[in-house]
């Protein structure tokens, strides 16, 4: 991949508010000058068409475009990527093939800070794929999977002082943490720490992902076209979530606190 120069979209992460605070049994309102996430916008272009607007934390702008392509099945690997240049609230992304028109899609999707809205997965695309399930000999112990959810909250630093993002990680078979992020979308998170991985040259079928959202089908989707075996995260999944991770050979875990957790699909992967 040719990496042009690049010029950062980063903004701040947090800002400064002054605002009013209610307590029970207090006659007045307090002021007080508290911390919220700053709601940036990233613009995607793909082979000189607008693709998608991430509303988003703006930094690792490279790592979310990256990992947004990988887990929408556009790219499989950084050699399928020709050439990444970074210009202002923009990333402009040129692939080394054509992507399926199909896929490319018209209008343009959308990405709000809960995710997307307008892409429908086929689900013959889907099955087709079946990365998720190629690694049968990848095995974690519970601890490690316990470990993983104790490392987002640990290492979630923005979301202590605003309580306005969501984290992912992307942990190796010994628990250790290769990437991590916070962005106000539980997608763009995990799409950014996808994207460092896979600029890095890191083999995704020998990790697994952690997550503090949600565990949809559109989650699932990503992680399925990522490679990546298996998915945890502190919150529940929903029922087409575990329907697509079952067909799709992922093991989906849901629940992930202290010492507990619940396996939904493909147990076999977790050594009790």
């Amino acid at each position: 991949m040719k990496a042009e120069k690049e010029e950062e979209a980063e903004k701040p992460v947090t800002v400064k508010q002054d605002l009013l605070r209610f307590e029970s049994g207090k006659d007045l309102p307090e002021t007080i000058r508290d911390e919220v996430v700053v709601e940036g916008q990233i613009q995607l272009y793909v082979n000189g068409q607008h693709h998608t607007t991430f509303l988003c934390l703006t930094p690792q702008a490279k790592e979310l475009a990256v990992g947004h392509l990988v887990t929408q099945g556009f790219v499989a690997k950084p050699s399928d990527i020709k050439s990444l240049m970074i210009r202002g609230g923009e990333v402009h992304v040129t692939l080394e093939r054509k992507p399926v028109k199909a896929l490319l899609g018209k209008p343009q999707l959308i990405l709000t800070s809960c995710g997307s809205r307008g892409l429908k997965i086929p689900p013959r695309l889907l099955m087709k794929t079946k990365r998720a399930g190629a690694d049968r000999n990848f095995r974690l112990n519970p601890q490690i999977v316990s470990k993983a959810t104790m490392e987002l909250n640990s290492r979630a630093l923005t979301f202590r002082s605003t309580g306005g993002t969501h984290a992912a990680a992307l942990l190796n078979g010994n628990g250790e943490v290769v990437a991590f992020s916070e962005d106000i979308g539980r997608h763009n998170a995990l799409d950014k720490v996808i994207g460092k991985a896979t600029l890095e040259g890191i083999d995704l079928r020998r990790t697994f992902l952690a997550s503090t959202g949600r565990l949809t089908s559109e989650m699932v989707v990503k992680a399925v076209y990522a490679g990546v075996p298996v998915m945890v995260s502190i919150s529940a999944p929903t029922d087409k979530a575990i329907k697509m991770a079952d067909t799709a050979g992922l093991t989906l875990i849901g629940f992930g606190r202290g010492n507990r957790f619940n396996v939904y699909t493909h147990p076999d992967r977790i050594l009790f």
